[in-house]
């Protein structure tokens, strides 16, 4: 006979196909919601709690007929529901006592296996060491207990609450109506407001992650029973009865790939494809790694599926909704480790853990809440260890040149950066990278207890040992933009790519062999083998939901609000000037600047005749001004760019950003002219006033620190932003009016001069010179002398002077935040 899975011969006294593995009873049931658990990092009572004691008679309890009996499957009428293709509508039956718990198959169609894929069970014994497959869906048997015992105290996921009330405040407040405790949620996050039976309206409560309606965030809008309100992780909508049905929970992440391709043009103008038609589906909880040769792909596979890069074709499809199309409503969800590092070296472990909680988390967030938090992740993930006398919370992070913690501390903290939030899914680019084996072993272990946990992980990987190959779940194997495997890591992905040695033992002992067998044969040989294969129907067709077809892929602006928020540019504003104040060495040399200029000023012009004098020296006021401002900022923003780009895509406003570097270089840069105008002003005889002189220096550094930011913007490298700061200052020199005076200048020189900062600043500080005389200053008449010497009729009156100033900083700021925005990646 032949299977009617995959069309194999077998014999007609098989119940399970040889081949796939399949039942020759039934079919698979495609048919899916979610799967259900909860979180709560804060040790307080869970949302599920709260929920069963505010509306006790609304909790959807499913009948037992046997006591400590457990279904489990994908019908909502089930225990623990795992809604996936994968899974049969009654799956199995967890039974027992907890000291001799017992799973039943119940004639699933994909099975159910305890430890061996190989080996479909009826009955078997389990316990908390154990890892269960339903079909390829696996999950450990620790977090399968957990999820029982929730159901036998009671604490089942509601499925309805009636709305007894007119106004409901949703939030993380304990004296919530509708109380979530997740992180992501504000204390009075949201409420909800009964105009009438059939009408309600959902507002948001100013909360920092935001409310959604069907994907889209906003202030305050009318629902009906069609509409999917969103926050945070829950998704809720309203039944014709007015009740509230909540569908998602915290680790209900699925993630499909759907048919993505990514077109680049190469520098001839053709076009190449980077990532060719793949499709997957990453079930939550599963440890799945992606690797290929260089080149293959895997990166650009990974940001197109976390978000940050817009796939030419397909989607990439969260809980069945498109991410592209919904991110601000999924950013929360998604974490995101890139290779480089998204920490500041400057800082402390803790004070790194700190700022980024503050920034991410809502403002109502306490400190204790986040001190909870931050010692809950680094115990996870073994930064904290009260049985070795570990603690790093106060050790500095670090540098190359100034050793702070491992480079696998370091791989770590950027990971808790990241849980900080509670995301469902992290993808990690190459997170043990440069690590040594015995660094990487741990990394990969702290991801293997996250994913038993419930977390999603998908990361790639550069040869890893076996060691830490056997801690994945599931393999991705990429070559030229194509899918070349999807299945079980190991032996399977090692056998499948090297079947003519399946006999050795040899290949098992080596994850090389994965990508050794894959170069041995053309590309298409193993594309074509992997779509005939047990595997592509196990993984990638089963998984698929027929039944729902995945949303065609849109794109929506990144929205964050334009507006400044005050509350964050303090946070960064802190977090800069903290960093600034622990950099000693750059910092004080950047201050040096200012003295050792100015004596040197003061040393040449000292007793100089008055033809060469107070011209010169002011023009070098100026300049020396711009340039501190330019250097000062031009690697700022270059510098941190995998840090601003992660904090962009989670909640980071640009002017926010952009005003806290202003704030601290601003002040940076005061300090400099202070000590550089009085210097020079206390060596040299002058008529203006100090006070009109660091004036006109504090607004030349201010032009300075607009433009170094644009150029840090604009560069690629920290190297490229150096070498382009004297490209700019040099023609500020040249057309500034002090090597040659204005009046001098041809006329192409003179109305080019009106482009130049510097030439405006050095006018200013004539007039000072000029009228110092007059403490009071007519501001609206011309000065004499030296301005008429250097400027002649192209003078300018003082209000036209520092209108102009003004503008080239604003210009230059408007242009910084117009690139940043252009960059925004959704």
């Amino acid at each position: 006979m032949v299977c009617h899975h995959c069309n194999q011969e077998i014999n007609k006294s098989d119940e399970f196909c040889q081949y796939c593995g399949q039942s020759q009873k039934r079919k698979i049931n495609t048919s899916f919601t979610a799967a259900r658990t909860e979180l709560n990092p804060f040790n307080e009572k869970s949302p599920q709690q709260s929920l069963q004691r505010e509306s006790k008679t609304e909790i959807y309890t499913p009948g037992k007929t046997v006591l400590n009996q457990t279904t489990i499957g994908r019908g909502s009428h089930n225990d623990i529901v795992l809604d996936y293709p994968i899974i049969s509508r009654e799956h199995a039956l967890l039974k027992g006592p907890y000291n001799n718990l017992i799973l039943e198959d119940r004639q699933s169609s994909n099975h159910t296996f305890v430890n061996d894929r190989n080996k479909p069970i009826e009955s078997a014994k389990i316990n908390d060491n154990d890892t269960i497959y339903f079909g390829s869906y696996k999950i450990s048997a620790k977090r399968l207990i957990e999820l029982k015992r929730k159901v036998d105290k009671g604490y089942a996921d509601p499925k309805e609450i009636s709305i007894t009330k007119d106004i409901n405040i949703i939030g993380r407040d304990p004296k919530a109506d509708i109380r979530l405790d997740y992180p992501q949620i504000s204390r009075q996050h949201a409420k909800l407001i009964r105009k009438s039976t059939t009408e309600y309206i959902i507002k948001d409560l100013s909360s920092t992650n935001g409310t959604f309606v069907n994907g889209q965030r906003i202030h305050s809008q009318n629902i009906s029973v069609t509409d999917v309100i969103t926050l945070g992780s829950f998704s809720f909508s309203l039944s014709k009865e007015m009740k509230i049905l909540k569908h998602d929970l915290p680790d209900d992440i699925r993630i499909d790939a759907d048919s993505i391709s990514f077109v680049v043009k190469d520098k001839g103008g053709k076009q190449k494809k980077i990532l060719d038609n793949i499709s997957l589906t990453i079930l939550p909880s599963e440890f799945v790694g992606l690797m290929g040769p260089a080149g293959a792909g895997k990166t650009t596979l990974m940001l197109a599926m976390n978000g940050y890069l817009p796939p030419t074709s397909g989607a990439s499809v969260i809980n069945g909704k498109s991410l592209y199309g919904n991110y601000d409503a999924f950013r929360g969800n998604i974490g995101y480790v890139p290779q480089d590092d998204i920490i500041h070296p400057e800082l402390t472990v803790y004070e790194a853990l700190y700022y980024t909680a503050r920034l991410r988390l809502p403002s109502d967030t306490t400190k204790e809440e986040i001190d909870t938090l931050i010692v809950k992740n680094m115990t996870e993930l073994g930064l904290i260890d009260k049985s070795r006398n570990l603690d790093i919370r106060n050790v500095i992070i670090g540098s190359p040149d100034n050793k702070g913690i491992s480079g696998g501390q370091r791989k770590r903290v950027n990971l808790a950066m990241e849980l900080l939030t509670a995301p469902n899914i992290l993808f990690l680019d190459e997170p043990t990278s440069g690590l040594s084996s015995q660094d990487t072993l741990v990394v990969m272990d702290v991801l293997r207890k996250l994913a038993d946990k419930g977390k999603t992980i998908v990361l790639t990987i550069h040869q890893p040992s076996m060691e830490a190959y056997k801690k994945m779940d599931n393999m991705i194997i990429v070559s030229s933009g194509k899918l070349m495997y999807y299945g079980p890591t190991f032996p399977d992905s090692l056998v499948f790519f090297n079947k003519e040695k399946s006999e050795s033992d040899e290949i098992l002992t080596s994850a090389d062999y994965a990508l050794k067998g894959l170069s041995e044969k053309p590309e298409s040989f193993w594309e074509n083998e992997y779509k005939q294969s047990e595997y592509s129907t196990q993984f990638v067709k089963a998984r698929k939901d027929s039944q729902n077809p995945l949303p065609v892929q849109q794109e929506t602006p990144l929205k964050t609000k334009r507006s400044f928020d005050f509350k964050q540019w303090w946070i960064l504003t802190s977090r800069y000037f903290t960093i600034k104040k622990k950099d000693i060495v750059n910092t004080a040399m950047l201050l040096l600047q200012a003295p050792i200029i100015a004596l040197l000023v003061a040393m040449v012009f000292y007793n100089v005749p008055h033809e060469y004098h107070p011209c010169t020296p002011l023009f070098l006021i100026v300049v020396s001004a711009l340039w501190f401002g330019t250097s000062n900022s031009a690697r700022e923003i270059v510098s941190e760019r995998a840090i601003y780009r992660r904090e962009r895509m989670v909640n980071l406003k640009i002017p926010s950003y952009l005003f806290s570097k202003i704030a601290v270089q601003s002040l940076l840069c005061l300090i400099q002219c202070i000590m550089l105008v009085g210097i020079i002003y206390y060596f040299l005889d002058f008529h203006g006033t100090f006070r009109h002189f660091l004036r006109v220096a504090f607004l030349s550094s201010l032009i300075g620190i607009s433009i170094g930011l644009f150029i840090s913007t604009v560069t690629k490298t920290e190297q490229q932003a150096v070498t382009i700061v004297p490209l700019v200052l040099i023609p500020m020199i040249i057309m500034g009016g002090g090597m040659i005076p204005v009046k001098a200048m041809n006329a192409c020189s003179k109305y080019l001069s009106y482009l130049v900062p510097s030439r405006w600043s050095y006018e200013q500080i004539l007039h000072a010179e000029d009228l110092g005389f007059d403490e009071k200053m007519r501001f609206f008449l011309r000065g004499d002398d030296y301005t008429k010497f250097m400027f002649g009729n192209h003078e300018q009156y003082d209000f036209v002077i520092i209108l102009a100033i003004l503008i080239f900083i604003a210009l230059f700021i408007r242009l910084t935040v117009m690139v940043l925005r252009k960059r925004d990646i959704v």
